[in-house]
């Protein structure tokens, strides 16, 4: 059947060698921390995956899959296809996902540098040669550290055990290694996954022998690019010696290395995929950043600018003729321009699948305005950094099976986060509801929030699109007390939020501040950024620096005023309950423009406004309350959480 959709080259059917997709979307690898402890599938990593295959990606590639176990391990739960007792469970696995006519890629890898947990319990880092961090680095990585909070630090203690116990790769190694990549590939076969994908990004061990930057041999594997990249066709070789010509070997590779001194070039990024192009069948692009920056964490390999690897992808592309997989917050209506364009061939979607798993099969809907979007909160990629679980701002329910409930109808006050979200939640249950708003618009602390935070606009957006559900009756200008009685079949549930407050003389909520341009607009972003503009403030103090403070001191200096942070003691951890990655860019962003100063130093009288950020939980003595957190406007994913833990 012809598909007419405004996404008809995005769902077409495409092919890496003999191996057929549906579409052009796959989920991008990404580690995920949720496997059994022997680098088998659990459980919940099963439904995890089955919900994105059943969303409708063409593929899902299996992000970092070791090789070996424990050298090379990166994580403590990452998939493994290190020995042949994990064959059976991975054919069960394929099997489930061919039921969606979803393909199976494994991106097999060796971490190289980057195996914490493997150095945690005593081995060695396999690295192509020793190198010394220079002052820059050693500046960057105390930086970096300086800003995890207590409890942070003693979790990323862990991925710093046997730091500085680098072994440099003898011949023997590099045998080794080539050996346990084609046993591994070997392995993915004959556990019908439908192909692998190499990787030779990120710093791993076949990337660090690419660049010049940690690959100082002396030997046939290093000093010229010809040299450099001999380590990935050995690789490639021995692997086709072991699986059929019409077995996919993809291969990550970076575009370029930024801001690693004397790193990946795109140069050398096209003599590579030109030289390994005869021997694979796809070159997925990705780009990688100074390893010893928090902050250029956002700019590879988990990219923060839009379409931030475009460029790269491009000159690759050009440059060769098997398919190209292009990745990097590219939106599904640039992707569909550009693969109509040949710009790429597929696109790998991460986050964005990790927020709406359905996301596929809402573009062949064109119900573009029900995709839930990505927070970009980097809530994902901050807990597997601290060796937790993946868990998605979005995705409440990521991994977790969908319990029923036998509730006969729903009613909640408040439309903010909490409540919209409860809603969604009861509706996708066929549970009515009926959601009672003191205002007349929708959004509660959500309005504020993204407008402090630009990502939350769009979910703002999506949030009120879903309220459109015919299961779903709203009643604004109502306000109801939560202590009113309800009959057996009905069950009240209190979503109006925390309550604002400031426990400082001359000093006002920002929620309160807000309030009145909010009402005024009717909760439109737009009108209420403009209304804020048009104020007379130009210098503004904002008690305290946690997430909420930190968001809207960069909101407000964008603005053009001159912001001030108060710390309110002397030992207040800076963005405590923001995500680290996340906070890593944030304070690098307002670090030359936003002051941060102590209490003790505050003299409201020097600024036009002063803002605090200060919560309280309400004290109701009837219906159960969600969405209450006393941070208020700091965490909308716990009020949302909240909602989607109501039915657990």
């Amino acid at each position: 059947m012809e598909n007419t959709t405004q996404y008809k080259s995005l769902l077409s059917p495409y092919s890496i060698n003999e191996l057929v997709f549906k579409n052009r979307i796959f989920m991008a690898p990404m580690g995920d921390n949720l496997c059994n402890e022997d680098g088998s599938i659990s459980k919940k990593q099963l439904r995890y995956f089955e919900a994105r295959a059943k969303g409708g990606c063409s593929a899902i590639i299996l992000g970092s899959v070791g090789i070996s176990r424990p050298c090379g391990q990166a994580t403590p739960l990452e998939l493994s296809l290190a020995n042949d007792d994990l064959i059976e469970g991975y054919q069960k696995f394929v099997k489930k996902m061919h039921v969606y006519d979803c393909k199976v890629i494994a991106q097999i890898k060796h971490a190289g540098s980057k195996a914490a947990y493997a150095a945690s319990i005593g081995v060695p880092f396999l690295v192509p040669s020793i190198k010394e961090m220079s002052k820059q680095e050693i500046d960057d990585g105390k930086e970096m550290v300086g800003k995890l909070t207590q409890d942070e630090l003693a979790a990323f203690v862990s991925n710093l055990k046997g730091a500085g116990n680098f072994k440099e790769m003898t011949n023997e190694d590099i045998e080794e290694v080539i050996s346990q990549f084609k046993d591994a590939a070997k392995r993915a076969y004959e556990a019908n996954i439908d192909g692998i994908e190499i990787h030779a990004g990120h710093g791993y061990i076949l990337s660090a022998f690419l660049s010049s930057a940690t690959n100082k041999r002396q030997d046939q594997y290093g000093g010229s690019k010809e040299n450099r990249v001999r380590l990935l066709l050995q690789v490639i070789e021995a692997i086709r010696e072991v699986v059929p010509k019409s077995f996919p070997i993809i291969v990550r590779l970076d575009g370029e290395e930024i801001n690693i001194h004397k790193g990946i070039t795109i140069d050398e990024s096209i003599f590579f995929a030109k030289t390994i192009e005869h021997m694979v069948d796809a070159i997925h692009v990705s780009s990688y950043a100074n390893p010893a920056s928090g902050p250029d964490f956002t700019k590879a390999p988990l990219v923060d600018k839009n379409e931030g690897f475009l460029d790269v992808t491009k000159k690759i592309k050009r440059q060769i003729k098997v398919p190209v997989i292009g990745v990097g917050r590219i939106e599904p209506a640039s992707a569909e321009q550009y693969i109509a364009n040949k710009t790429f061939d597929f696109i790998a979607m991460g986050r964005k699948l990790l927020a709406d798993p359905e996301l596929p099969n809402k573009l062949a809907m064109q119900i573009t305005d029900q995709i839930k979007p990505c927070q970009y909160s980097y809530e994902c990629v901050s807990r597997i950094f601290l060796n937790g679980e993946m868990v998605c701002a979005s995705d409440l329910n990521l991994g977790e099976s969908n319990v029923k409930s036998e509730h006969k109808r729903i009613d909640i006050i408040g439309a903010g986060p909490a409540g919209m979200e409860l809603a969604i939640q009861s509706a996708s249950r066929g549970i009515p509801t009926q959601i009672f708003e003191k205002e007349g618009f929708l959004g509660g602390k959500l309005i504020g929030a993204a407008l402090i935070y630009k990502p939350y606009r769009s979910l703002l957006e999506y949030y009120r699109s879903k309220m459109q559900d015919k299961l779903i009756k709203i009643y604004f200008n109502k306000e109801i007390s939560s202590n009113i009685s309800m009959n057996q079949d009905q069950q009240l549930i209190d979503a109006s939020g925390s309550i604002n407050k400031s426990d400082h003389d001359g000093v006002i909520n920002i929620q309160d501040w807000l309030y009145p341009f909010i009402k005024k607009a009717k909760g439109e972003i737009g009108l209420i950024e403009n209304a804020i503009c048009s104020e007379d403030i130009l210098n503004v103090s904002i008690l305290g620096a946690d997430t909420i403070q930190l968001h809207a001191a960069k909101f407000l200096d964008q603005l053009g005023m001159n912001v001030t942070l108060i710390k309110l003691s002397a030992d207040e951890e800076i963005g405590k309950s923001m995500p680290v990655v996340l906070r890593w860019k944030v304070i690098d962003e307002i670090k030359n423009n936003v002051q941060i100063i102590d209490i003790e130093e505050f003299n409201q009288a020097e600024y036009d406004l002063n803002l605090s950020a200060e919560f309280a939980s309400k004290n109701t003595n009837g219906s159960l309350k969600i969405g209450d957190a006393s941070r208020g406007l700091s965490y909308i994913p716990q009020a949302t959480k909240d909602a989607a833990n109501y039915f657990k």
